[in-house]
């Protein structure tokens, strides 16, 4: 009897000892088994600590605003394994993931691979199988050992680079953005995202002898008002509709991904239509999501570092000038920088509701107000639940009049919460 993907997606865990481990031989070899060749005739790559899944997106949401055929490979998901794997804006069926997941298995033999491995090389075989014209892959973790860099990127881009993954990337920015850069490959294109990139990213793109752009130097862009912003690179000049994922720093998540695509093979096809066709179709739950439930706004954000947090406050601060206060559902992983987190955000929120989050990566509620309450003024109010779905329970119990609650913190705590909302 076939195997429904939920039974494969249990076994993908078993296969390997390891959950992560950072070495590209095994998966290179599958991937020559496989016999795939070019995954597209055209690659992009996303590496970068904050803005990764918004960029790749909105290449993903311009490409097929053109009529181009593109793949779209993130992580991780939010609900159903399927949404790591697009094609040409339509999740891959469970029928397409477990063909590929089958080829895998008997390209593998005896080898052993990850979760993410075999993740990667099933995004990979249903690229080469629909014929993509590009494919957009957004780097999992770090970039020069993860499992997308076995394939070359025409076009590397170098989203903001903040501390996170200490423990496996290193303790400075400059460490972190050299595992970053690992995906800039000879001879290739190389988009930074912010407007001085590290010196790890400049020697990586000397050493492969890869030309260098970088945002408000090689490229333009500011906004223009709450509804427009321009963008600039030589020649195209456009006034464009603000993208449809919240905030002002998407606008830089967007310059990066236009000045990629007007780097590719679709140049010619981009018009100011449809690029703010695909910007106004991006679509990536958890960043800084609104819902309304029982008359009371909700916004779902999956924030987890210091530079998320800042993007964070800045975002609030509509909220703090009209006098409307913040109630926080906070659940983190125990890697996470909870206490610079929640010193950044100290100003924004009077009550923090924190929820436990399971697995060996998660911690218990008692264990993250430890972590937090010496950072928070004395004022807050900081409660503690076993579930998600209780903390939001409990948030939505004790909001008074237009008081917002922002669930946040995790993949794990927007996704849960968001079941939760959605159950009801």
């Amino acid at each position: 009897m076939r195997k429904n993907l939920n039974h494969w997606l249990t076994e993908l865990e078993k296969i390997h000892p390891l959950a992560m481990d950072f070495k590209l031989e095994r998966i290179q070899q599958v991937f020559q088994q496989l016999n795939l060749s070019a995954i597209a005739p055209f690659i992009i790559t996303v590496a970068g600590t904050n803005g990764k899944g918004s960029t790749t997106n909105t290449v993903a949401a311009i490409c097929h605003a053109a009529g181009v055929s593109v793949g779209l490979y993130t992580s991780p998901h939010m609900h159903y394994f399927n949404e790591r794997i697009q094609i040409n804006g339509q999740n891959a069926t469970d029928d397409e993931i477990i063909e590929a997941f089958e080829a895998i298995q008997i390209a593998r033999g005896e080898i052993t691979l990850t979760y993410f491995e075999f993740a990667t090389l099933a995004a990979f075989y249903l690229f080469h199988k629909h014929k993509v014209d590009i494919a957009v892959l957004e780097v999992g973790l770090g970039g020069r050992l993860d499992a997308t860099n076995i394939v070359n990127a025409d076009i590397a881009i170098i989203t903001p680079i903040d501390l996170d993954h200490t423990n496996l990337l290193g303790n400075t920015i400059t460490e972190i953005a050299y595992e970053k850069a690992g995906i800039i490959k000879p001879n290739a294109l190389v988009i930074s995202a912010e407007n001085m990139p590290n010196i790890s990213i400049i020697e990586q793109a000397q050493r492969t002898q890869s030309k260098l752009l970088h945002a408000n130097k090689d490229f333009q862009y500011y906004k223009i008002d709450d509804t427009t912003w321009h963008y600039q690179l030589n020649e195209q000049s456009f006034n464009l509709p603000m993208p449809k994922l919240q905030g002002d720093h998407q606008l830089q998540n967007a310059a990066a991904a236009i000045t990629a695509l007007f780097n590719s093979p679709m140049k010619d096809q981009l018009t100011e239509s449809i690029i703010a066709d695909g910007l106004l179709n991006t679509q990536l739950k958890g960043r800084f999501e609104k819902v309304i439930h029982n008359n009371s706004e909700f916004y779902f954000d999956v924030t987890h570092n210091p530079q998320g947090a800042t993007i964070l406050h800045n975002l609030l601060k509509p909220y703090r000038a009209k006098g409307q206060k913040v109630i926080a559902v906070l659940g983190m992983l125990k890697d996470k920088d909870a206490a610079n987190l929640a010193s950044v955000l100290n100003d924004d929120i009077q009550t923090w509701v924190l929820a436990s989050l399971e697995g060996d990566r998660g911690q218990t509620a008692e264990q993250l107000k430890e972590r937090i309450e010496p950072f928070l003024s004395h004022n807050h109010t900081v409660l503690t639940e076993n579930l998600v779905a209780d903390a939001c329970q409990k948030a939505l119990s004790i909001k008074q009049n237009d008081d917002i609650i922002l669930v946040f913190g995790s993949f794990h705590t927007v996704s849960e919460g968001l079941d939760w909302i959605n159950q009801r």
